[in-house]
């Protein structure tokens, strides 16, 4: 029953017709794995080695962290109860502002300029440097009105506890004044060299420096420099490596971290900053506390003169007359006429206030420096809120940095609109005032009128008391502010503070876990990518599986490599595993010809190279040797292998017989094994197809079978010309090729494919040239279809777990 059906398959059409949708061969890839393990051997160390070599050699990055409370209160009591307006301040910073100037380069510089990163000292090794802060042991005192020279290693090199050399060279360089940071470039070269002593002013064009020894003692070992470095590019540095961010969306809590590669100076740096920041967020706040307290000061100088004028005039009048008090009516007049003083008086206070706000926003360098003008008690809310708008406007102008910021020049357009109309309505309101004064005069004069109808001397001292108590309620009121303002001052607080100090919160790089399970992950990863790439990029059979893939085309045998160097091993070598393989080919053709008395077998391939030749005088060799007169014919005319493999290239063949030169029997040739013969190609003629599908094959085949028990056809590749196709019809069967490591799979498929369209249908495939990895007792490959026996002589031969042949 198997044996029908494998006849049936054999002679199916639709078998031949299947696409080569080549898929991974998880069962070769895990074979693989096996077969190239040395792969894995040599990359997981390599790269593992690799990452050791980075984690030794490169300069370690450093995050230190610290948290700050960013609260934006405003004054710890209000307005009403601490001074009636004297409390006019800058509507909350929003957090982003708040951010932007922590991390802006302003708050950067101010912190730098107080720190000592201006030299940095190293200890030289061979293959990395290391940073050293904050105490190297030895320390650098610089002459900041002198030049120093710039990013050029300074070496010092200890000789003994009182001695050192300094080593200098550089190809061109720059020095810089730190006191007025004025910088001067050098093209010419250093190459300096000489010894101090410890505490010795070293003096040169480009360097002015005192080197204190802080216990460093001879050392062959180490080697220390140090650098000086620009300001400028210290801040640059530190503006690159900060980070600030909010906790959260809704808190006010800001994580503030920095990177480098040495975590004590972070965290330095961090507290410097902190502070700098708290500060100036503090000086902020005094500033408007200052000025007014200085506008206060200016009002008390004007109303102290008068007081102790009019103290003096009152003194005197009262002394000179003899009159120490006036009449009630007189104390109402004058009673009326101290209140219309009094408001006269508010409302020119409340005047010069407004001229102070005109000038301070009308000047020119309103949009480059911080606002924070004095405050005073108005009853103008448009006023109030135009001066509100811009103090937000103005701080946050101040967190943007660069020229050509789009949105700073918008601010600063809104801040132009809000003063002109800030100036627009104080110009309007100082009208207004100065009218009410006019009327409130008018108003007084007339008061003053009637008390002309009372005696002269009652009148002028009436008249002197009340100017006195009025300029002394003026002055009272005056100090009580500047109190209150210095009070102000001296309880403010800043709006941010530290939640948590500066601490070392691990490595940025190199991250050593992470690197090595990267490490591990890419030494087995490469090896495996390789596995994958050969098997994809490998477009040749490698295995019967493949060609299963491909066709369901039966395969017949499996031939292996032979290393016998002869090419007819059955006939050297009969009792040989290659002979043997031939020999399960020969059953399988005898028992799908069983009907056939004298069957004609083509043997074909898709592709020259594939051992077309070589399998067919073998085969041919195997028939033979089971006592069938057997007959091989060279039918590759246009390159005659048969000829070379058989040294008959001088003899009449084919080509001879096709054009009447010879007779069949000039060209049958017997070969040196018993049974088998052998018909060369011949000469090569220039129409191998015409003469191939002439009459005259059939003549030919028709004689031979009344000779010969089998004929064997060895003929040229199907995928190159048209001759084998030709053979194949007139053949009982067609034995097809694929050489494993050879064949193409491309081409094996369309010329499976071309066999179907030409009708040819009794095909079988035979897979040659199955390379055998030896071990130290055998070789042994995996092919086949279940069954095994032993074979003598020290060899033994079997189908589905493999080959093995003792050496």
């Amino acid at each position: 029953m198997q044996q029908n059906n494998y006849s049936n398959q054999l002679r199916n059409p639709e078998s031949q017709n299947q696409s080569p949708q080549f898929m991974l061969d998880y069962k070769k890839i895990l074979f693989d794995l096996l077969r190239f393990w040395w792969l894995f051997a040599i990359t997981i160390p390599l790269a593992l080695g690799v990452v050791l070599a980075i984690h030794r050699y490169s300069p370690p990055i450093y995050r230190a962290s610290m948290s700050l409370l960013m609260e934006e209160r405003g004054t710890e009591n209000s307005r009403e109860s601490m001074m009636e307006g004297f409390g006019l301040t800058p509507g909350q910073r929003s957090l982003d502002n708040q951010i932007a100037v922590l991390t802006s380069r302003d708050i950067i510089r101010k912190a730098i300029d107080q720190l000592d990163f201006h030299i940095s000292y190293f200890a030289a090794g061979r293959l990395k440097d290391t940073e050293v802060y904050t105490n190297p042991g030895f320390n650098v005192q610089m002459d900041s009105s002198a030049a120093q020279i710039l990013n050029v290693p300074i070496y010092i090199t200890i000789l003994n506890e009182k001695q050192f050399e300094l080593s200098i060279k550089s190809e061109g360089f720059n020095t810089i004044q730190y006191n007025s940071e004025a910088t001067q470039n050098y093209g010419s070269i250093i190459d300096f060299e000489e010894t101090f002593s410890f505490g010795e002013l070293v003096e040169t064009p480009w360097l002015r420096i005192i080197i204190i020894n802080n216990g460093l003692k001879t050392s062959s070992d180490k080697a220390y420099y140090f650098e000086f470095n620009h300001p400028e590019s210290l801040t640059a540095h530190f503006s690159s490596v900060l980070n600030a961010q909010k906790a959260g969306e809704n808190s006010t809590i800001v994580n503030v971290s920095v990177t480098g590669n040495n975590h004590q100076k972070n965290i330095t740096f961090l507290n410097k900053l902190s502070e700098t920041f708290i500060n100036a967020n503090l000086e902020k706040k005094n500033q408007i506390a200052t000025n007014t307290i200085n506008f206060i000061e200016e009002q008390l100088l004007i109303i102290s003169d008068s007081l102790s004028q009019k103290g003096t005039e009152l003194s005197s009048y009262r002394t000179k007359n003899q009159i120490q008090s006036v009449s009630s009516e007189a104390e109402h007049l004058f009673t009326q006429i101290q209140e219309l003083t009094t408001r006269i008086s508010e409302k020119r206070l409340t005047f010069n206030y407004y001229d102070y706000l005109h000038q301070y926003f009308s000047s020119e360098d309103v949009l480059t420096k911080g606002l924070a003008p004095a405050s005073y008690n108005i009853d103008n809310p448009i006023i109030s809120n135009q001066i509100n708008t811009i103090l937000e406007l103005n701080n946050e102008r101040l967190t943007l940095s660069g020229q050509s910021n789009p949105y700073k020049n918008e601010l600063d357009k809104q801040i132009l609109v809000a003063r002109n109309t800030l100036i627009e309505a104080i110009t309007n309101q100082k009208d207004i005032i100065d009218k009410s004064i006019t009327r409130l005069e008018e108003e007084k004069r007339s008061i003053t009128s009637q008390l002309y109808q009372l005696p002269e001397k009652e009148r002028r001292l009436l008249g002197i008391e009340r100017q006195f108590d009025l300029n002394n309620e003026v002055y009272t009121f005056l100090l009580r502010k500047r109190s209150e303002a210095q009070i102000q001052k001296a309880s403010n607080t800043s709006d941010h503070s530290v939640l948590e100090r500066p601490r070392f919160t691990g490595t940025v790089y190199p991250k050593k876990a992470s690197n090595y399970q990267k490490a591990l992950f890419a030494g087995i990863l490469l090896p495996l990518i390789f596995i994958v790439l050969r098997q994809l990029l490998n477009n040749r059979i490698t295995s019967t599986d493949e060609i299963e893939k491909i066709t369901s085309i039966p395969v017949i045998g499996h031939i292996m490599h032979s290393h016998k160097g002869v090419t007819n091993v059955v006939n050297s070598h009969p009792r040989s595993i290659i002979t043997e393989t031939f020999r399960r080919v020969r059953t399988r053709l005898e028992y799908l010809t069983a009907n056939v008395e004298t069957p004609i077998i083509s043997v074909s391939s898709s592709m020259p190279g594939e051992g077309k030749t070589f399998c067919a005088l073998n085969l041919a060799a195997v028939f033979a040797y089971s006592n069938k007169r057997t007959v091989i014919i060279g039918y590759d005319m246009r390159k005659p292998g048969l000829n070379k493999v058989l040294d008959l290239d001088n003899y009449d063949g084919l080509s001879q017989y096709y054009i009447g030169k010879v007779s069949l029997d000039d060209i049958i040739h017997q070969s040196e094994q018993e049974n088998l013969f052998v018909i060369p190609s011949g000469a090569v003629p220039p129409n191998p197809s015409e003469l191939i599908s002439s009459a005259k094959t059939d003549e030919l085949f028709e004689e031979l079978s009344n000779r010969f028990d089998v004929i064997i056809l060895d003929t040229p590749p199907m995928g190159v010309v048209a001759d084998p196709v030709l053979l194949a019809r007139k053949s009982d069967t067609l034995i097809f090729l694929a050489r494993q490591n050879y064949t193409i799979r491309e081409a094996f498929s369309e010329t499976l494919k071309h066999l179907g369209v030409e009708g040819i249908k009794n095909v079988g495939i035979l897979f040659n040239d199955i390379q055998v990895k030896k071990g130290k007792k055998g070789a042994k490959y995996g092919y086949g279809y279940g069954y095994g026996y032993g074979y003598g002589d020290g060899y033994g031969y079997g189908y589905g777990h493999g080959y093995y042949e003792e050496q």
